[in-house]
């Protein structure tokens, strides 16, 4: 008998009742054979030389091994022996899988998280100067333009527009696109003499508005002092009568 050769025929696991399981095979036919022996793994790879298969039974020369009924999966493999206690190499691998067992645990994908886009950041309006101040007096010249510098202190697309809520005050310009400015023009023209309060109103698309306060001071127009006409010339002395020649002919 080749006892280097692998056993002869082909391990077949056999399921025919509920409560038990049955290994079967072919006989070898070699004149000195002494009997089989029955290895058990509990994991792949299954071999004598794996290290994980286990000596369950040494048989005669039956060509059949009931296991049972094991409570997980397992790996059998077969091998023949001679009187001499020579050893084949193993039969195939047969696989028992208890009824009703869960498939084997396959570990979900790994799923990366989603992507989170930055948060959106809105426009906010800022304005330099927060305020402004005319000052001028009545019937006299217009006092010089200021201006209200506008910027966007957030984010995104800026597009403003400036209004205010006095007939003796220009804007321009009244609207624009990204940073900018205003200016701003008072006229004192019929105007009385006091304190004159407006306001500019800024606003843009997302942005809470901005006002700013506008004071225009028209003060008492000044009375030039009257004129006095200068003193009159001092009058010349009468002069002394004198004769007076008459020519006769």
């Amino acid at each position: 008998m080749n006892w280097v050769r692998a056993i002869a025929g082909v391990l077949v696991l056999c399921a025919s009742t509920a409560w038990a399981a049955t290994l079967t095979w072919t006989a070898n036919s070699e004149p000195d054979l002494a009997g089989y022996r029955v290895y058990q793994c509990s994991q792949q790879p299954c071999s004598q030389l794996s290290g994980n298969g286990s000596l369950l039974a040494t048989l005669g020369t039956g060509t059949s091994f009931n296991i049972g009924t094991p409570a997980v999966t397992q790996y059998y493999f077969i091998t023949a022996y001679d009187f001499g206690n020579n050893e084949s190499g193993i039969s195939n691998l047969a696989t028992f899988t208890p009824a009703g067992s869960p498939p084997p645990v396959v570990p979900p994908p790994v799923i990366p998280p989603p992507v989170v886009p930055p948060p959106v950041v809105p426009p906010a309006i800022g304005v330099s100067p927060t305020s402004l101040s005319f000052t001028a007096s009545q019937g006299g010249a217009n006092p010089a333009t200021q201006t209200v510098s506008i910027s966007n202190q957030g984010g995104g697309a800026f597009s403003w527009s400036a209004n205010d809520n006095a007939t003796w005050m220009t804007r321009s310009p009244a609207s624009g696109t990204g940073n900018g400015a205003v200016t701003l023009s008072v006229t004192t023209g019929t105007l009385t003499a006091g304190s004159y309060s407006a306001t500019v109103t800024i606003t843009a698309t997302g942005a809470s508005s901005v006002t700013v306060p506008v004071t225009f001071t028209v003060g008492t127009a000044t009375v030039p002092p009257p004129v006095t006409p200068p003193p009159p010339s001092p009058t010349a002395p009468p002069t002394p009568g004198g004769l007076h020649i008459s020519a006769v002919q």
